[in-house]
């Protein structure tokens, strides 16, 4: 699809309020959404979501039991969404939400699945420590990360298991309510990994910091300022329930919906975590590259243009490559330290390899090094995730590009670019 269809797709789909609220559809529009969603899949059917669009926003447009969409006022892409006639008002708490609209529906749906979800909160809790900790009793942010990767991950493996898919919109609403609770706790740490925080380096979680971080990062709003409906005393208890559960809370009894599928659950939400890692250390390997290229006088424009345009790529970012690398590593010492994403990291490169006194071409050779090592891991992860989800093995090829953004994005820039490839063979 082209961009400026999913801009008239937009204009017409996405209508907000003056406060931001989305307008529920009126009938032509609700007519032009169904045969929208019969013509362009949505992410979560996508063969290769888990890479493409992450678990979490590759969910964002799936349907619940009630009719509620995962990533409800947040959908992307946006003409995606199907509003509901909902009732919003102004957030009356303190800090960046006071006066921003929230959906006061949505927040009654979190209600009726809180005990719930707390349950389920302490029961994956468990199982982590069960696994991975051992006899440590604290948790970090590089944990939390984890935990509420899986936890946002269960519906997509709902949604994508092969031998008993859900259907969407038979979605169980815990599950659904679970994705957009925690998936707070998700977006924060995803956040912090971004960044290479140093709240990621801390050997215990401190509740009062993450808080802090929330509102720094304007992280309980939306993009177009909306405000998260949970106050502050409820995020603190799922926190807690994460974090530090009661001993008498019944474990055994969280998830009833996935049945004997929890192990499964787990793993692959694990996996996706790893996923989100690998993704982001091969954006930065790029960035450590392609940002000299800003700064010489015979790169095109246009290339200039397409370099910085691409938010994932990040020119401006602050943290050195070797913060992630070191990041990455204290998180996958945790459930695999010997994984697959090694050969990726050894190939990362170091301050020795100066991109700023390089030429296009062997800026353009290591580059395509990186594309090379990343289709083999994809190629090797993917197996995983197809035998997690018992789906009949992928049509991926250590010959072709890989489906993760970064590979997508060289692919492009290659073709704009062509004095970059040199005596590159793809």
């Amino acid at each position: 699809m082209t961009s400026k269809i999913e801009s008239l797709l937009t204009q017409s789909l996405h209508k907000l309020a003056p406060d931001g609220s989305p307008i529920p559809h009126n009938r032509v529009q609700r007519i032009l959404s169904k045969v929208v969603r019969k013509v362009v899949p949505a992410p979560h059917r996508s063969p290769y979501m888990e890479w493409e669009y992450g678990t979490w926003t590759g969910s964002f447009a799936g349907f619940d039991e009630v009719g509620r969409q995962l990533g409800e006022a947040n959908v992307l892409p946006e003409w995606l969404a199907s509003p509901l006639d909902d009732k919003w008002t102004p957030f009356r708490g303190p800090g960046s939400r006071k006066g921003h609209p929230y959906n006061i529906d949505a927040f009654k749906e979190m209600g009726h699945c809180w005990n719930d979800l707390l349950l389920d909160a302490a029961t994956i809790r468990h199982w982590y420590s069960q696994r991975y900790l051992g006899m440590k009793k604290t948790l970090n942010a590089r944990d939390l990360f984890i935990i509420s990767s899986i936890c946002v991950s269960i519906p997509s493996f709902l949604l994508r298991r092969k031998d008993d898919p859900t259907a969407d919109g038979n979605l169980p609403r815990q599950s659904a309510a679970g994705f957009k609770v925690i998936g707070g706790m998700y977006a924060a740490t995803s956040r912090m990994v971004s960044q290479a925080h140093p709240l990621l380096e801390d050997a215990e979680l401190d509740v009062e910091a993450f808080l802090v971080f929330l509102e720094d990062e304007r992280l309980l709003l939306s993009p177009e300022s909306r405000a998260c409906a949970a106050p502050a005393n409820m995020i603190r208890q799922i926190l807690n329930a994460l974090i530090n559960p009661a001993s008498d809370i019944p474990v055994d009894q969280g998830f009833a919906y996935l049945n004997d599928d929890i192990e499964r659950a787990f793993d692959y939400g694990v996996m996706c975590a790893r996923l989100d890692l690998s993704v982001l250390l091969h954006w930065q390997g790029l960035r450590y590259y392609l940002q000299m290229l800003v700064a010489m006088p015979e790169v095109p424009l246009d290339v200039i243009d397409y370099l910085q345009a691409d938010p994932e790529l990040s020119l401006e970012g602050s943290a050195a490559l070797h913060e992630y690398v070191s990041m990455t590593q204290s998180i996958l010492e945790v459930v695999e330290k010997e994984g697959a994403e090694q050969a990726l990291i050894a190939v990362l490169p170091t301050e020795e390899n100066n991109a700023s006194v390089m030429s296009l071409k062997e800026i353009g050779v290591h580059c395509f090094e990186l594309e090379t090592v990343m289709r083999k891991l994809v190629c090797t992860q993917q197996v995983k995730l197809d035998q997690i989800l018992q789906k009949s093995p992928s049509a991926l090829s250590i010959k072709r590009w890989s489906p993760a953004p970064g590979s997508l994005f060289l692919k492009q820039l290659f073709k704009i670019a062509p004095q970059l490839t040199g005596s590159i063979r793809e």
